[in-house]
């Protein structure tokens, strides 16, 4: 099949995007610019995983847009990773989805029309291939440093209402004003935490942060 042809135009236009990203990162990284990290801070860091075990997710309400990019594997490895993986497995299914179609049966799909089972399945190949690539790929020592600092830090539950065994979704701001959303639950038992309330994060448990209520000081 010709790779520039009508009915694979759409999947041509993504596996050249695949390769302008990548050519783009490499000059990036001979010039000692970083355009991968650009595009992660201009992300809410993730770090809520809704795969844990221990965790119902069946009480949890996650922001639509946190939920969405976690799904995808945003958080688990860098946001251009997640964008290649995106894109080329929306071209490559494609062009494989019309070459079988040609072959067996003489006629291949409208292009808009292939491009919906393409980008159903790229959606999952990204999910499966983000979350394999986060289990090889090495954390990064900032990563690792930031969620540390989140202890003895301030954060507000602005979704749902947490209490033992049902965490809630927060928000907090670290030193460097980048905000972050969270999974917090009540370190005292008889504790809730209702939407607007601020919180002291005193440690992390999996992928929940333990909390205690905000002592407002005395006027």
């Amino acid at each position: 099949m010709d790779v520039f042809a009508a009915a694979t135009a759409p999947f041509a236009v993504a596996i050249g995007l695949t390769l302008a990203i990548a050519l783009i990162e490499m000059l990036g990284l001979l010039i000692g610019i970083h355009p991968s990290s650009a595009i992660d801070s201009a992300l809410p860091d993730l770090h809520v995983d809704v795969d844990v075990p221990h965790v119902d997710i069946g009480h949890l309400e996650l922001n639509p847009l946190s939920q969405t990019l976690t799904w995808l594997s945003f958080g688990r490895v860098p946001a251009l990773v997640v964008l290649i993986l995106l894109a080329a497995s929306f071209g490559l299914i494609g062009f494989v989805l019309q070459e079988f179609l040609r072959q067996s049966f003489g006629f291949t799909l409208d292009p808009w029309l292939a491009s919906i089972p393409a980008a159903i399945g790229a959606v999952f190949a990204t999910r499966h291939g983000g979350r394999l690539l986060g289990r090889i790929m090495p954390k990064e020592e900032s990563d690792a440093v930031s969620t540390a600092a989140f202890v003895g830090r301030i954060a507000t539950v602005f979704r749902g209402q947490a209490s033992a065994g049902r965490p809630a979704e927060a928000k907090l701001s670290d030193i460097h004003g980048k905000t972050h959303y969270l999974l917090v639950e009540p370190e005292e038992a008889e504790q809730v935490f209702s939407e607007g309330s601020e919180v002291v994060i005193i440690r992390q448990e999996g992928s929940v942060y333990r909390a205690i209520t905000r002592l407002k000081p005395a006027a």
